[in-house]
């Protein structure tokens, strides 16, 4: 069921209650009101009929003139009036029809007749009997309670269509957030909704574009992240043709030649045993050649050492290189936690970042001191992501002459995506007076 159609019914019921409410009201309301009518009516009848007797006595015929007084007031509302004479003849019909109604049977209701008898020079003529007749009040109840019920239905109706229309208008925006998440679920984030209506809606609608934003952001970024990955990697496959066509291709047509001329030494009847050991050493020469060629372009592929003497170690060995390649800087390394446990993709991601960095800061930066820090913290809040057990922390800080070049190198665009693509955070704080510091968190997956 719909939210526009549980207000309006809710509205209806609520009508409804207060329409029963008010007739119930004023039923019980009804006894004390016809008390008092019928008290005032039959104390006014009384007093109209006992002022009408005075002139009738003095008149030549007192009973005509009694039966013309009672025709006159025959017609009398809330209140019948007649003589014993014709009591059995003209109000049989009445007091019937005062038994079917339901007021015979309202306990303390006066219906009770007054009699007045008419005393003539002596002698009583006859007898006037006042009778109160409920059934007249209950008509007129009865048409109010009608004429609520019937206003209180059409204001009830016309309350329901103005409901109607005002929640529909009301909610459109709500609408057009479902049809722009439904579009959003299909993954069109370029769509934005217009800001109307409440308030309360309006920020819905703003909040619901900003989220939109954020995810054309995140799309346009991961396409582009994917675009830079083919790129890197079809870069990675041209540069390795390239030098396994510079590097291995001499080699191997050398070592191919010499093989053969050793083969037509060896056909010979009388074999040059120094020409033959001359051409096997030229072998044994571009084979030494060729395996370091092998392992540069495997190292360029796979760090060196870092699946015998895991992350820690490698990047030990990496650290003690630097330092005796650069006698003059000051190369300390720090590492804390247990990182050689982690995943493989983890691994060679922190192995490039801390390759790189050092690349850099030595490169670029003049320092005397860099400092390497990565450290491995576990998540103890239960409130956390539980699909993540913490993080790895890297860190890089020299106190060189900083940078103020605020676009990103090849190395540095390859090494902010990697990160990048495994939810990783990354950060650069250059100043010419402290350095800089590389600042890399990497989530560790449950």
């Amino acid at each position: 069921m719909s939210l526009q159609l549980r207000l309006n019914l809710a509205i209806a019921v609520l009508s409804a209650l207060g329409l029963i409410c008010m007739i119930a009201f004023i039923l019980i309301d009804a006894k004390p009101r016809m008390d008092v009518e019928n008290a005032s009516t039959m104390l006014l009848t009384e007093t109209l009929i006992r002022s009408s007797l005075a002139p009738l006595r003095e008149s030549s015929d007192p009973k005509q003139g009694l039966v013309r007084l009672v025709g006159e007031l025959k017609n009398l509302r809330h209140a019948a009036v007649s003589l014993a004479s014709q009591k059995q003849t003209d109000s049989d019909g009445y007091e019937n029809k005062i038994e079917q109604t339901w007021f015979s049977g309202w306990k303390g209701l006066p219906i009770k007749p007054l009699k007045i008898p008419v005393e003539v020079r002596g002698q009583i003529i006859d007898t006037i009997i006042i009778t109160p007749r409920p059934g007249d009040e209950f008509e007129e109840l009865l048409e109010a309670i009608f004429r609520i019920f019937e206003w209180g239905t059409i204001i009830s109706a016309i309350m329901l269509c103005l409901t109607w229309f005002i929640i529909n208008r009301s909610l459109k925006p709500v609408h057009a957030l479902r049809d722009a998440m439904r579009r959003m679920s299909s993954g069109e984030f370029n769509l934005r909704v217009h800001e109307v209506g409440p308030p309360e809606i309006k920020s819905i609608c703003g909040s619901l574009n900003v989220l939109a934003a954020a995810l054309q952001k995140a799309q346009q970024d991961n396409q582009r992240l994917t675009a830079n990955m083919i790129m890197i990697q079809d870069e990675e496959r041209r540069d390795l043709a390239r030098e396994l066509h510079d590097e291995l291709g001499p080699y191997l047509f050398r070592m191919r030649t010499d093989a053969s001329l050793l083969g037509r030494e060896f056909d010979k009847a009388e074999i040059d045993r120094t020409r033959a050991r001359t051409l096997n050493d030229q072998v044994l020469a571009h084979l030494d050649l060729l395996q370091q060629t092998n392992r540069r372009v495997l190292e360029r592929l796979t760090p060196a050492g870092l699946a015998e003497l895991g992350l820690s170690g490698a990047l030990r060995a990496m650290a003690e290189m630097w330092r005796r390649n650069k006698r003059d800087v000051d190369v300390s390394l720090s590492i804390d936690g247990d990182i050689d446990s982690l995943d493989e993709t983890q691994k060679l991601t922190i192995y490039r970042v801390v390759q790189e960095g050092l690349t850099n800061a030595f490169r670029h930066s003049g320092a005397s001191q860099i400092d390497v820090s990565v450290s491995r913290m576990l998540s103890h809040d239960a409130s956390a992501d539980v699909s993540r057990r913490g993080n790895t922390k890297i860190i890089i800080r020299d106190n060189g002459r900083g940078f103020a070049n605020t676009t990103d190198g090849f190395g540095l665009k390859a090494m902010r995506e990697r990160i990048a693509a495994l939810s990783g955070s990354f950060a650069i704080d250059s100043t010419a007076v402290d350095g800089t510091c590389l600042s890399v968190a990497l989530p560790i997956e449950a």
